[in-house]
C-alpha cells in the first residue's frame, strides 16, 4: 500500500463529511451532484493508495483512476452548466459526449498503446460531438470547436502520443468545468475563489503532467501539489453553501417567505429612505395601505392553502402591474403597503386607481375563478405628517374607515389631514 496518500485521503473524507451535514441541514439540489463528483475523486484516492507493486493488479487500478478523473470532470461539468436547457438534453449531450473519453481512458488504463485501438475512438468522438452540437446545442460554432479538439487528439495519437492525447482531454474537461463554475458562482464569493483555483490547477496538472513525468525529481512534489486541489475544490464548496445559507437568512429577514415581498422591517428602512429623500428635494410622497377585504371569509370556507394563494397572486398582481411605486411590502395577515413619490404626472387618485385594478385583476384559486377587493387608505407627505410613524397611522386610520363603509369604497378626494392622530 501507498501509505504517503493517506493524509490527503483522510483531509478528504473530512471535507465530505462536513458537505454531507450541510446538505442534510440546508438541502441544495445542486450539492448533490457536487458530492457525486467528491464521490468519484474520493475512489480515486483510494485507488492510489493500493496503486503499488505489490497491491491490486496495476492495470485495473490505473482504468480506475483514470476514469474515475473523467467521471468526476463531467459531473462537475454537468452541475456547473446551463440549467436552463432541459435535463434530457443536458443528460443526452453530456452522456453521448463522454462515452469517447471513457473507451480512451480504459484502453489506456490497461495499457493498451495502440493506433488502431485509439483511433475508433476518435472518430466516434468526431461524430458524437458535431451531431450533439448541431442537434442539442444549435450551435455549429460549438461543433468546430470540439470536432477540431477530436482532430488534435487524432494527430496525437497518429503519432502514438497516447499519454499526451488521454491526459490533454481530461484537461479540457477541467478547463470547461473551470470556465462554467466562474459564470455560475457569484463574483464576490470566497467559495468561488477556491473552487476556481482549485479547477485550474487539475486542468494546468492534466495538461503538464505528460512533461512532469519525464523528470523523476519532481515527481514527488507534483504528487503532492497534485491532491492539493481536492481539498481547495471541497472546501470551496462548502464556503458556497455557508456563503449562500447566510444570504437566504439575510433575504427572509427582509422579506415575507410566502410572498416574496419585502417584510415591514425591510419596508421601515425603505419609508424612512424615501421621506429622506422627499425632504430633501422638497417633494411629496404618499403612503398607501390596503386591506382585502372578505379575507378570512376566503380563508374560512376554501381553507388557509386558498389564502395564501389569494395573497401570492394579489402580491403577483401588483408587483406586475402597478407602476410608479418606489417600495411594495406585505407587513402581515392581508395588509399591503405601498409608497410612491409624487409629482405633476402622478395623481394620488391615478396610483390609488392603479392599485385597485391590480387587486381586483381575476386570479384563479383552487380552481374557482374570483376577483377580490381591498379597502384602501392613503397618508401624504408633508400634508398629513412628516414623519413614518404619523404617516402609517394616518394610511391606517383611514384605510378601516373606508372599510367600514357600506358599498364601494369612494374615489379618495379631498382626504382629511386626521389631525386627530
Amino acid at each position: 500500500m501507498n501509505y504517503a496518500f493517506l493524509p490527503d485521503l483522510f483531509a478528504l473524507t473530512i471535507l465530505i463529511v462536513i458537505l454531507l451535514v450541510l446538505r442534510q441541514r440546508h438541502p441544495q439540489e445542486q450539492v448533490n451532484m457536487w458530492l457525486l463528483g467528491l464521490f468519484f475523486t474520493f475512489v480515486e484516492a483510494v485507488a492510489h493508495i493500493f496503486y503499488a507493486p505489490n497491491g491490486l493488479p496495476s492495470k485495473v487500478l490505473h482504468v480506475i483512476v483514470m476514469n474515475c478523473y473523467l467521471l468526476a470532470g463531467v459531473v462537475w461539468v454537468w452541475a456547473s452548466g446551463d440549467q436552463r436547457r432541459s435535463l434530457r438534453d443536458r443528460l443526452l449531450y453530456l452522456s453521448l459526449n463522454a462515452l469517447p473519453l471513457l473507451a480512451m481512458n480504459t484502453l489506456y488504463g490497461m495499457h493498451i498503446f495502440k493506433a488502431e485501438a485509439f483511433l475508433p475512438c476518435v472518430v466516434a468522438g468526431v461524430m458524437i460531438s458535431g451531431v450533439t452540437a448541431f442537434y442539442l446545442r444549435r450551435s455549429w460554432r460549438l461543433a468546430v470547436v470540439q470536432i477540431s479538439g477530436w482532430f488534435a487528439v487524432g494527430l496525437l495519437v497518429h503519432n502514438g502520443k497516447f499519454r499526451e492525447a488521454v491526459y490533454w482531454s481530461l484537461g479540457c474537461v477541467y478547463s470547461i468545468a473551470w470556465f462554467n463554475f466562474r459564470q455560475l458562482l457569484p463574483r464576490k464569493s470566497t467559495g468561488r475563489l477556491a473552487i476556481l483555483t482549485g479547477f485550474f490547477i487539475w486542468a494546468a496538472f492534466f495538461l503538464v503532467h505528460p512533461l512532469i513525468v519525464q523528470y523523476r525529481t519532481y515527481a514527488d512534489i507534483a504528487s503532492h501539489v497534485w491532491n492539493m486541489q481536492k481539498s481547495l475544490i471541497s472546501i470551496g464548496m462548502i464556503l458556497v453553501m455557508l456563503e449562500e445559507q447566510v444570504s437566504s437568512n439575510r433575504w427572509l429577514a427582509l422579506h415575507d417567505e410566502l410572498t416574496g415581498l419585502p417584510n415591514r422591517r425591510s419596508f421601515e428602512d425603505g419609508l424612512a429612505c424615501a421621506l429622506d429623500r422627499a425632504h430633501r428635494s422638497n417633494g411629496s410622497l404618499a403612503v398607501f395601505m390596503l386591506d382585502l377585504n372578505g379575507f378570512k371569509q376566503i380563508n374560512d370556507s376554501l381553507g388557509h392553502h386558498a389564502g395564501d394563494q389569494v395573497l401570492c397572486e394579489v402580491s403577483k398582481n401588483l408587483r406586475e402591474n402597478v407602476r410608479g411605486f418606489d417600495a411594495l411590502a406585505r407587513l402581515g395577515g392581508d395588509e399591503f403597503t405601498l409608497i410612491a413619490g409624487l409629482s405633476e404626472k402622478q395623481s394620488v387618485e391615478g396610483l390609488a386607481d392603479a392599485i385597485r385594478g391590480a387587486v381586483e385583476t381575476p386570479i384563479l384559486v383552487e380552481g374557482q375563478a374570483m376577483s377580490v377587493t381591498a379597502s384602501l387608505g392613503i397618508s401624504i407627505y408633508p400634508d398629513d405628517a412628516q414623519d413614518a410613524t404619523r404617516l402609517l397611522r394616518i394610511a391606517d386610520l383611514r384605510m378601516y374607515t373606508y372599510k367600514q363603509m357600506p358599498g364601494p369604497q369612494p374615489k379618495l378626494k379631498g382626504l382629511s389631514p386626521t389631525t386627530s392622530l
